[in-house]
């Protein structure tokens, strides 16, 4: 090895049971996923080599704060001699703002590492695009030559702020863990309601069949009412599922400010024994998921079932990487009122895998496994429905020509002949 290059490892495996592992990926997912052309791969979190996680708030009339978290471990630390430290060398990117930093590696460095900056509003807006009101950024690995891009919505100056996490950094997306308590910033005096309701379980049916949801019809319960002291800051503390933040309307409703989904443990990481016996539904009998569910030693019963895949131990744990590999993606790219991997767009994606191409539409993806147009490509499409409580609700279009395909992966789970992605 080159003595003048450390790479740092992007991931790193968990075992949590026996034989059982789980893929614990290390770094976040952007803001936003493009799709971007077709022969892209937008749900293949493998294939980036940089995940940062970035929020963008008002500050003011004319200045932004920009949050801004990256992994120590998708990054390339060189250096310049024998005797010098390793450093990183980042640059973030949007508009005509250009900021670029060098990170030292220590022993005693979190993998983590979060930046703040105060900058002008026009300069960072300086591209926005304002057909989709969006804003792109840019993270830029200079020694690696790799990058990634998202984009953030335009910062409004004078709303309410978005929560604030109980450490002090800002809420990525519109998920939270549970118990927390989640602080925001509005005017003093203004009168804030919180409201909430658990989200029932449920998976979807397989897509050859008819599937029924009603969580559009979920109705919130206020769970606490405040006026904002004179510094403005409030708070509320996460309940599981759904969470809503606003200000009573004259027809009793909320005039909504800050939606949020309480989720549970590690999301979007599968290291809960009781999640990958759940989430191992997609691909078991009924009868072999009740007796793993009902299992006195429910860890030797998981065992059981991925060796009778795998046939043997090495096989067995591969099937094991590339299937919860898939939840946690759909975890990290679907989840909303529900977790990703209980969405129809995360059963296709664990059970399919990654699609060769994905199409979009003003209304639509469309996933197609195999050669574009020919007789053996299979086609799904989900319709993005309109919901009170997730922005990124998709439908699938069930049929019943989709038995035939699902009941082959799902037997070529069984027999052990699935390959990563």
């Amino acid at each position: 090895m080159n003595p003048n290059v450390a790479i740092r490892v992007v991931s790193s495996w968990v075992w949590i049971i026996g034989l059982t592992a789980v893929c614990g990926f290390y770094g976040c997912t952007t803001t936003s996923s493009i799709l971007g052309k077709a022969n892209q791969r937008p749900y293949d979190f493998e294939a980036r080599l940089l995940h940062p996680e970035c929020v963008v708030l008002p500050a003011g009339i004319d200045s932004v704060d920009v949050f801004l978290e990256w992994s120590r471990k998708e990054s390339l630390f060189l250096r310049d001699s024998p005797q010098a430290p390793f450093t990183a060398h980042l640059a973030l990117r949007a508009g005509t703002l250009e900021i670029s930093w060098r990170d030292t590696l220590v022993d005693f460095a979190p993998e983590m590492e979060r930046l703040q900056w105060r900058v002008s509003l026009a300069e960072f807006a300086a591209n926005w695009n304002p057909s989709t009101n969006l804003i792109e950024m840019t993270l830029e690995d200079l020694h690696r030559n790799a990058q990634a891009t998202w984009t953030v919505p335009l910062p409004e100056p004078g709303v309410p702020r978005a929560p604030f996490q109980s450490d002090g950094w800002p809420v990525y997306g519109e998920r939270a863990a549970q118990g927390d308590t989640l602080y925001f910033q509005s005017q003093p005096g203004s009168y804030w309601q919180h409201a909430s309701i658990a989200v029932p379980y449920h998976l979807p049916s397989p897509p050859f069949t008819q599937s029924k949801d009603k969580s559009d019809t979920l109705q919130p319960v206020i769970r606490s009412e405040w006026k904002a002291d004179d510094s403005g800051w409030s708070g509320y503390i996460v309940q599981p599922g759904i969470n809503v933040i606003g200000q009573p309307a004259s027809n009793g409703k909320l005039r909504v400010a800050h939606r949020i989904q309480g989720t549970q443990g590690d999301h979007p990481l599968v290291r809960d024994l009781n999640l990958m016996i759940q989430a191992s539904r997609y691909i078991t009998s009924r009868s072999e998921f009740n007796r793993m569910s009902t299992a006195s030693d429910p860890k030797a019963a998981l065992d059981a079932f991925w060796l009778s895949c795998g046939n043997e131990k090495d096989a067995s744990a591969a099937l094991i990487a590339t299937y919860y590999g898939r939840v946690e993606e759909a975890n990290r790219y679907f989840s909303g009122v529900y977790p990703g991997w209980q969405t129809d767009r995360g059963m296709v994606h664990i059970v399919f895998g990654i699609p060769d191409k994905v199409r979009r539409s003003s209304d639509s993806e469309w996933w197609i496994y195999g050669e574009e147009g020919s007789a053996n490509a299979i086609t799904f499409r989900f319709l993005h429905v309109e919901h009170p409580w997730d922005a990124q609700f998709h439908v699938l279009s069930r049929n019943i020509q989709f038995r035939a395909p699902w009941d082959r992966m799902v037997t070529n789970w069984r027999n052990g002949r699935i390959k990563a992605d």
